[in-house]
């Protein structure tokens, strides 16, 4: 699984590496589609995850994963790549993670 270490940031190109970043449970993983004309797709099919999300199980082998080191570098690459309005949070994780940010207060 190629790395961008200095970014954090890993396209999952294979079975196998989804499986990795599975099993090592850190991180965050999106999946859906990057549009090639801004303005075009759904936030309902763009979706970002913990990496140990069961949800995860369930997704489309077809529709791109990128792995992030950290929820900052998602949000910034995201907001670049696919536009601010064009991705979300799972429902399940989108809870953690304002917990998360609450008790980081």
């Amino acid at each position: 699984m190629p790395i961008q270490e200095q970014a954090g940031i890993q396209v999952i190109e294979s079975v196998d590496d989804f499986a990795e970043a599975r099993v090592e449970a850190i991180g965050f993983i999106f999946h859906g589609t990057i549009p090639v004309v801004k303005g075009k797709g759904s936030a309902a099919s763009n979706l970002l995850h913990f990496a140990r999300c069961p949800r995860l199980e369930k997704i489309n082998e077809e529709q791109t994963k990128i792995w992030f080191r950290s929820v900052r570098v998602a949000h910034k690459h995201l907001d670049e790549t696919v536009g601010a309005k064009r991705w979300k949070w799972c429902k399940y994780c989108e809870k953690e993670i304002t917990q998360r940010v609450l008790d980081e207060v």
